[in-house]
């Protein structure tokens, strides 16, 4: 194992370790769950599946979270997206890579299941710089996907790549630091690296949009085509059987916790008064359905 996968392994653990027991075999993707969205057609692809702990979350104490969720831990998901229109074919972030393939990591294995080879996709959306999401875009220090642009949000990247920031992060974060960085490096050695401001287009039919808080440039996709939408929401929230009927409550990494509250709590408003349909990375797959009001919170709803 070089030093890029042992950092990626280790960022791993820390962000999403659970007792091994806690996980379980998820449904595979099929043709089936594709969704259209006017001129896309977006295919949930499953990296893996892991569970949240209760104790990662913060806002209220495990018991009343326990009530709430009525589980522990928490079932979810590592979900890439990937998004066709016409012959163009872009993925919304890249899972964890290779290093974890019992639990994560399958990301090249499902784009075989449907007819996809790394040297077919175009654009790569970024939501976040967080391991389990960039951790595919390399493999054995090359580019995984070697015809692809990468969209990054400069915010997102100026976090990762400041000393004064790893300075200031907990000690236990600070090896995520290099991690990001020695990532970026591939790509701009290859001239593959794309910033972007959030609120931006990034391809026909998709823009950027900020959701700051859960990392400083965090930022979602929303595709609007022929009247139809899809949000990328990266990681809005993380444990839907808890963050929906409590939004308010945050996870522990989030690294700007009053502000990743604020976000979700915006972002649920407006997506249940539109209806908008949202996919998220780490919901059970395939991470697909509509945000709606429920009592003093939210619910998920399935696409019908």
């Amino acid at each position: 194992m070089n030093t890029l996968q042992y950092l990626l392994a280790l960022m791993l653990v820390v962000l999403f370790a659970v007792p091994a027991e806690a996980a379980k075999p998820a449904p595979q993707p099929t043709a089936e769950r594709a969704v259209q969205v006017g001129n896309c057609s977006v295919v949930p692809l499953l990296d893996g599946s892991h569970s949240f702990s209760l104790n990662l979350f913060k806002g209220a104490d495990e018991a009343a979270m326990l009530k709430i969720a009525g589980t522990q831990p928490i079932p979810g998901s590592f979900n890439v997206f990937l998004i066709k229109r016409g012959k163009d074919r872009f993925l919304v972030d890249t899972g964890n890579g290779t290093l974890r393939p019992d639990r994560a990591g399958q990301l090249l294995l499902r784009l075989q299941d449907v007819n996809t080879a790394p040297a077919d996709i175009s654009k790569i959306f970024i939501t976040h710089l967080h391991g389990d999401h960039i951790g595919g875009l390399v493999k054995d220090g090359k580019p995984a996907f070697p015809k692809a642009k990468v969209y990054v949000a400069k915010a997102e990247y100026g976090y990762w790549t400041d000393e004064e920031a790893m300075r200031q992060a907990p000690e236990n974060r600070r090896g995520l630091f290099p991690l990001v960085r020695d990532v970026m490096l591939v790509l701009e050695q290859h001239k593959l690296l794309v910033f972007f401001t959030p609120g931006e287009a990034v391809a026909p039919d998709i823009a950027s949009v900020a959701l700051f808080g859960h990392t400083p440039g965090h930022t979602g996709f929303m595709i609007a085509s022929k009247g139809k939408k899809l949000f990328f929401i990266g990681d809005l929230l993380h444990a839907g059987a808890l963050q929906f009927p409590r939004p308010d409550i945050t996870v522990d990494f989030d690294v700007d916790q009053p502000q990743a509250r604020e976000t979700r709590l915006r972002a649920f408003k407006q997506l249940a008064k539109e209806a908008t349909p949202i996919a998220a990375a780490h919901l059970p797959f395939p991470g697909i359905g509509i945000v709606r009001a429920e009592k003093d919170g939210y619910k998920l709803e399935a696409l019908k």
